[in-house]
C-alpha cells in the first residue's frame, strides 16, 4: 500500500507483502535487518510532470532496473492452473536492503505456495549479501539466490524460478496492457518517513511448469500481477490491508488502508482503478467501501485473528463483490526480516454468487491482533 502525497498511504510489501502499498506486499521493507535500520509492458509513456521532493520524474521500463535507494522490492502473485485442472495460488516478491552502517546490499526471496485441491499452504525464504545492488543490463533485473531466479527484461517479460513445500515452478511471464501509475505520477509520500515510487502491471500472462514431491512435472498457465516500489524509507508503525483485483470483463484495481496502533485507527484509504476502456483514475475514502467480514482465521503460530474475507464496493465503476479466499491458513512468518503477514489469493464473488474475477488479499496486522 502506499500514502499519497495529502494522506498517509501503505506500499509495503512484505513480500510482498506489498508494504502498506503504501507502505505493500508494500513500508516493511524499511525494516530493521539484523537490529539495523534497513531502513509494465506496453511501453506507455511515463508521466511527464516534474515531481516534487527533487527526484527524477518516473520512467518506463527503464525504472525496472534496481536502484541506489535504501529499500527496493518486486513483488508478484498469480493463479496458475495445472494441465490436470489443479489450481495453485503464489506470491513472490524480492526485496533489496541496502544496509545504513556497512556496504551490503541484502537480498530477500519469499515465496507463498498454496495448493487450492489439498487446502495446503507452503512458505520459503532464502537471503543473499553481496556489496552492492545487482546489475542486470538497462530496464531489467536478475536476482540468483542460489537455484532460484527472479528476473525482468524491459517491462515486457520475466521468469520466476524457485519453489516452496513439495512444489518447484519455473515460470515466465509477459506483460498484457499498461502500467498502472499510483498516485497520478508513480510518487508517494510517506511524510517525514521518505518518498517512495510506485507502479503496478496488473496483468501478465504466465505459463511453465510446476514440478511436486514425485517428481511428476505438469505445464501450467495462469495470470499474475506484478508491484514495484523503492525509495528511501525509515520504519513506520503501522500497518495495512491490500488487495489485488483482476476482473474478469478487465477491470483493474489496487486497494489499500493504512492504519496505525493495535485498534488499528485508518489513517488513509485509496485505489487505483482502470476500466475496460483502458480509462484509469485515482479513488479515495468517498468513493470506496472497503470492509472485512467476520469469520476469522487465527494462526497458531503468532495467534494472530486474520479476517480475510473482504467486501468492496465502488458505485461509481458499479462495483458491488466479495473476496472470498481460497484458503485461510497463508501467513508467512519470515525468520529473516521477522515480519508476519496474512497473503492470500482470493475469488472475487458478485453479489449473486457467481465469481466475476480473482485478487490476493495482503493484511500486515499486528502480532496477536483479535478482532
Amino acid at each position: 500500500m502506499k500514502m499519497n502525497r495529502h494522506s498517509r498511504r501503505r506500499d509495503v510489501d512484505n513480500s510482498g507483502m506489498h508494504f502498506p502499498r503504501l507502505i505493500s506486499p508494500i513500508v516493511i521493507l524499511s525494516l530493521v535487518v539484523a537490529g539495523v535500520i534497513t531502513a509494465c509492458s506496453s511501453q506507455a509513456p511515463a508521466p511527464t510532470p516534474t515531481p516534487p521532493y527533487g527526484l527524477p520524474p518516473l520512467s518506463l521500463p527503464a525504472d525496472e532496473a534496481s536502484h541506489d535507494f535504501q529499500t527496493e522490492w518486486w513483488y508478484f502473485n498469480l493463479h496458475l492452473q495445472d494441465e490436470r485442472g489443479g489450481i495453485y495460488l503464489m506470491h513472490a516478491v524480492v526485496f533489496q536492503v541496502q544496509q545504513l552502517d556497512s556496504d551490503r546490499t541484502l537480498y530477500v526471496r519469499q515465496i507463498g505456495l498454496t495448493d487450492a485441491d489439498s487446502g495446503t499452504h507452503a512458505t520459503s525464504e532464502r537471503l543473499r549479501t553481496v556489496t552492492s545492488p545487482l546489475a542486470a543490463g538497462p530496464a531489467s533485473f536478475a536476482v540468483e539466490i542460489g537455484e532460484w531466479l527472479m528476473a525482468g527484461q524491459g517491462g515486457v517479460t520475466y521468469q520466476l524460478a524457485a519453489g516452496a513445500g513439495d512444489i518447484d515452478y519455473d515460470l515466465t511471464l509477459t506483460t498484457v496492457g499498461d502500467p498502472l501509475v499510483h498516485d497520478g505520477d508513480g510518487l508517494v509520500d510517506f511524510g517525514a518517513a521518505g518518498v517512495s515510487y510506485y507502479y503496478t502491471r496488473p496483468r501478465l500472462d504466465a505459463s511453465g511448469t510446476i514440478t511436486t514431491a514425485s517428481g511428476t512435472t505438469l505445464a501450467v498457465t495462469g495470470l499474475g500481477w506484478l508491484d514495484k516500489q523503492w525509495g528511501d524509507f525509515q520504519p513506520l508503525a503501522v500497518g495495512w490491508d491490500w488487495a489485488s483485483i483482476q476482473l474478469n470483463d478487465g477491470t483493474d484495481i489496487m486497494l489499500s488502508r493504512l492504519f496505525e496502533g493495535q485498534q488499528r485507527d485508518v489513517i488513509s484509504l485509496y485505489a487505483t482503478l482502470r476500466s475496460p476502456d483502458g480509462q484509469t483514475r485515482s479513488l479515495g475514502p468517498s468513493d470506496i467501501t472497503f470492509e472485512h467480514l467476520d469469520n476469522p482465521w487465527v494462526s497458531p503460530e503468532t495467534g494472530t485473528a486474520y479476517q480475510p474475507a473482504w467486501s468492496i464496493s465502488i458505485p461509481s465503476a458499479r462495483i458491488d463483490v466479495t473476496l472470498e479466499p481460497t484458503v485461510r491458513a497463508s501467513e508467512f512468518v519470515s525468520r529473516v526480516l521477522g515480519v508476519t503477514y496474512l497473503e492470500t489469493g482470493v475469488r472475487v464473488l458478485a453479489s449473486n454468487g457467481a465469481q466475476v474475477g480473482q485478487g490476493f488479499v495482503e493484511l500486515n496486522w499486528p502480532r496477536g491482533t483479535t478482532p
